[in-house]
């Protein structure tokens, strides 16, 4: 099974085209943490299929905070079930900032963190090779 992640490729066509390029049954997935702008690119990637076979675990903006874009328009799940829109979203007037990380110690930690498990899995997999 092979997995595809729609935000890295940037566009709903070229998920497209890797999709059916893939040859293999496939599961969608997409990164912790999207946003309804994100959530909004992944959902019409999912009407876009001509099959969608699994679940694809979309439901992941309740892991965070808040959202992007005013509570009305927030691409929240209802009973298991994303609903599109078929307008998009607006985003609020600098939202960022309320998210923004101030704590120039915690960023380092993070980035830091984060280099000392891709390092930790790279070796794992020139171990096994």
């Amino acid at each position: 099974m092979s997995v595809i992640k729609r935000t890295p490729l940037g566009e709903v066509r070229r998920s497209l085209q890797v999709a059916a390029a893939v040859g293999l049954p496939w599961w969608w997935g997409l990164r912790a943490g999207e946003t309804s702008v994100g959530l909004a690119g992944q959902l019409a990637f999912a009407g876009a299929l001509p099959v969608l076979g699994f679940a694809c675990g979309l439901d992941t903006l309740s892991l965070l905070d808040g959202d992007v874009v005013t509570a009305g328009e927030s691409l929240r799940s209802v009973e298991g079930y994303l609903l599109a829109s078929r307008t998009p979203a607006r985003t609020r007037l600098c939202p960022l900032d309320a998210y923004a990380l101030t704590d120039p110690e915690r960023v380092r930690r993070w980035w830091l963190d984060r280099l000392t498990r891709v390092c930790t899995e790279l070796n794992r997999i020139r171990d096994a090779t």
